[in-house]
């Protein structure tokens, strides 16, 4: 199980200062850490709620009968592959055997709804410990995750499918954790922002990272409980989550040891499918909390912003950004003692720190007096990522060709067939860097490691640790299937796939983090509806995001309605951009004209002479203007015209490029190592005598070694023209009925004729593929061992 295989042996334990080794005396350590932090409900100060939310959403869905398909589509999401809880019953047996354990199922949701289920037997756990630093050895060093037994799971797994569409309006957009639609990247994006615009405009202010201690493990029920019932929820649902915390039990079991269980009495399971939601429904109290007593202070962290606080979370990752003017730090202080009396959530001083913005030392040491935290620097990681002020340095990108290289230290390359390091290349390493290329434009120098460890990897090292000859250029390999590569993603275009994005957001996601804040920095006080007429001055991100905006055009059409949401002159709302149609302009005058105000009066607008054409094709457009509904924007490289990172991704890396006659080899019935092989062959790659000259590397005469002929061996004689290849497939073709070979002028030519008389029969593609690797393995076998058949046996 993928679970188990990531739990590392505890070989020794550091508890009151002393080190524990016994296996025994370790599970002990544990069982009563756990069994304190679980099982001893704190006395929480009393919370009402009622003034945070004003809440009138209707959630009685929640709490309807269950229905046969609703638990068959839970169970059906429920992954494979994940370890079993106490009663050793895996997700795939339920799976498997629905049609006979369903009535049961259905008898134990029936007795759920109408109150008659008790879970007392049933819900138990084991709690695994996996480490989360290196090195693991104190108490707090491991992560518990609990593994359920079915029955309870699968509960919890229906209330939290019920729950997860309602998420993105009970919860602020501070919170981007567990949301669908909402990212994590953006967070990062939003905290960079922020950094950049407080510390150019010179605005005094800190930015706090807080660290809960053992978040989830120490949210009080009673505090749960009250904010689900503020919330709207129905008192049903509530008695359902109720009955799977009130009943939970736990077992810890490390060193292949298991405790005896204990009573939860707080705290939510980690690998319980439901707890996440429910998290971020307590976590989201802080925001609201900071966001009520904001209007009272009369202060804001800049100009462009109405509020003294800013908030990001990503479920319990929480920056909070604030201003040092008035009263707002002393106020900010004592909403997180409230938060941390009425949920049970205590901040680690120790991990918390404080990053100064534009604040003199005395100032700086005032705040560590107040706040009790360390001060932190830049560069500094957030969420797994290099948080700077400027452009990061080789230093902030070292960590990531780290963990690249490690993944290579751990696979075995002679191990590998050529196929299967492609396909680890093209998936593995590739993603690893894909959550860096969605908040950075990666530098030149990055990219070309990257693909120079990616290229040391397919194609590996000899016995001496030499690099092996790169038979095919690394652009070729780039290239999708379909025109003639192996579909190896360039990671330049894949960057630029992933950071248009951002502009996909800024106009039509305008409830994002992203839209909100980079509409306070950069949009202009007046006009300004598109954001490609937005300030250019900004962040390094900024910059580097505009420099991809003519990309976005060129994806883009813009429907017109009402004309006030596009830029007359940068919006492609006429098939393209408007400015390059207009001969002589040099600086579009008005420049954040929208198309409303663009096509009520054309002729003043434009400079003269201008294009008889083009004033026809505006004055056609002005018909347009009919409603007053927003105007739609449109991604073209997708039939619903919604934004993805593949389709800009597929178009931009086939862009100039040609079917090739080669794509249908991956389609064909053979092992992944015979179709790398027929790539090779068809573009002549293979290292015939002809391609070891080309590199200088033919120590030999030429000679064929099957038909003994003194010639410059190449592809096309060796499989083709060559008397021996000839004679056995002409021995295959008596015996199984096959075409000729067909001779050509070329490898290429030869190749695609003959592979067309089989049209797309697999039998013969599978004789075709194995006539050629028998030619070219008996070709090596007798240059490199010294050993040669007779036609005859080679066609067996």
């Amino acid at each position: 199980m993928r679970l188990s295989k990531r739990v590392k042996f505890v070989s020794s334990l550091s508890v009151n200062g002393s080190s524990i080794t016994n296996p025994s005396d370790i599970l002990d350590a544990f069982t009563a850490f756990y069994s304190q932090l679980f099982g001893k409900a704190s006395a929480t100060l009393p919370f009402s709620g009622s003034a945070l939310y004003r809440d009138d959403f209707d959630l009685s869905v929640l709490a309807t009968p269950f229905s046969e398909v609703e638990i068959a589509r839970a169970i059906g999401r429920m992954a494979n592959n994940k370890a079993s809880g106490p009663d050793g019953l895996p997700n795939e047996f339920f799976k498997k055997n629905w049609p006979l354990l369903k009535n049961d199922l259905l008898s134990i949701f029936d007795c759920l709804f109408n109150g008659s289920l008790s879970l007392q037997n049933y819900n138990e756990a084991s709690l695994v410990l996996l480490p989360k630093v290196e090195g693991a050895h104190q108490l707090t060093d491991f992560r518990p995750i609990s593994v359920i037994n079915f029955v309870p799971k699968l509960i919890s797994k229906v209330l939290a499918i019920r729950l997860k569409p309602f998420l993105h309006r009970l919860i602020s957009y501070s919170q981007t954790g567990f949301i669908k639609g909402r990212l994590i990247s953006e967070n990062f994006l939003v905290a960079r922002e922020l950094l950049t615009h407080l510390n150019s405009g010179n605005f005094p202010a800190i930015m706090m990272k807080l660290d809960f201690y053992k978040a989830f493990d120490t949210v009080e029920w009673g505090f749960l409980n009250r904010i689900l019932t503020v919330r709207g929820f129905p008192p049903m649902f509530i008695t359902w989550i109720n009955l799977l915390l009130e009943t939970a039990v736990s077992s810890v079991t490390v060193n292949g040891l298991k405790s005896e269980p204990f009573k939860h009495k707080r705290g939510l399971r980690q690998g319980d499918p439901l707890s996440p939601f429910l998290f971020i429904l307590v976590a989201d109290v802080l925001s609201q909390m900071l966001h009520s007593t904001s209007t009272a202070l009369h202060c804001s962290i800049s100009p462009r912003f109405t509020a003294p606080f800013f908030m990001l979370q990503y479920a319990d990752d929480t920056l909070v950004f604030s201003t040092v003017q008035g009263n707002a730090l002393q106020t900010l202080q004592l909403v997180l003692r409230l938060f941390q009396l009425a949920s049970g959530l205590r901040i680690n001083n120790q991990k918390s720190s404080f990053l100064p913005l534009n604040l003199d030392p005395g100032q700086v040491t005032a705040i560590e007096h107040l706040l009790g935290f360390v001060t932190t620097t830049l560069p500094m990681e957030y969420l797994g990522l290099p948080l700077t002020l400027g452009k990061p340095d080789k230093s902030c990108f070292m960590p990531l060709l780290h963990r690249i290289e490690s993944r290579l230290q751990g696979w075995k390359n002679c191990l590998l067939s050529r196929a299967g390091r492609v396909t680890l290349a093209s998936t593995v390493l590739t993603a690893i860097p894909s959550y860096f290329m969605s908040v950075f434009l990666l530098p030149r120098w990055l990219i070309e490691a990257i693909d120079k460890a990616r290229k040391r990897f397919i194609w590996g090292t000899n016995l001496q640790g030499n690099q092996r000859v790169h038979l095919v250029a690394w652009e070729k390999l780039c290239l999708p299937k379909s025109v003639g590569g192996l579909g190896i993603k360039n990671i330049k275009l894949q960057n630029q796939a992933f950071l248009l994005r951002w502009w996909w957001f800024l106009y039509n996601n305008h409830n994002s983090l992203w839209y909100k804040t980079t509409f306070n920095i950069y949009s202009p006080i007046r006009g300004g509806a598109s954001p490609l007429t937005w300030n250019k001055i900004g962040s390094f991100f900024w910059k580097d995001l505009r420099s991809l905006s003519y990309l976005f055009q060129f994806s883009t059409l813009s429907l017109i309605n009402s004309g006030l949401n596009t830029s007359f002159w940068y919006d492609n709302w006429a098939g393209t951009p408007i400015i390059p149609l207009l001969k002589g302009a040099r600086k579009p005058p008005r420049q954040r004209l929208n198309c409303r105000q663009g096509l009520a009066s054309l002729d003043p607008l434009l400079p003269r002479p201008w294009d008889q054409s083009t004033m026809l094709l505006l004055q056609d457009r002005q018909t347009f203007l009919q409603s007053d509904e927003e105007d739609v924007l449109i991604w073209r490289w997708t039939s619903n015209g919604s934004f993805t990172v593949a389709s800009f991704y597929n178009v931009i890396s086939k862009s100039g490029k040609f079917l090739c006659n080669q794509s249908c080899i991956w389609s064909f019935r053979i092992p992944p190592s015979l179709k790398f092989f027929l790539f090779l062959l068809y573009n002549d790659r293979l290292l015939t005598q002809q391609q070891l000259l080309r590199r200088n590397l033919l120590s030999l005469q030429p000679c064929c070694v099957l038909c003994n002929m003194s010639l410059l061996e190449d592809g096309f004689h060796l499989f083709f023209s060559c008397i021996f290849s000839r004679s056995v497939w002409h021995r295959l073709r008596a015996a199984l009925s096959l075409p000729p070979l067909i001779e050509s002028y070329s490898l290429r030519e030869a190749f695609s004729l003959t592979l067309q008389q089989g049209g797309t029969n697999e039998a013969f593609q599978a004789h075709l593929s194995a006539f050629f690797w028998a030619i070219w393995t008996e070709r090596n076998s007798r240059i490199f061992r010294g050993n040669s058949r007779d036609v005859d046996l080679v066609c067996r």
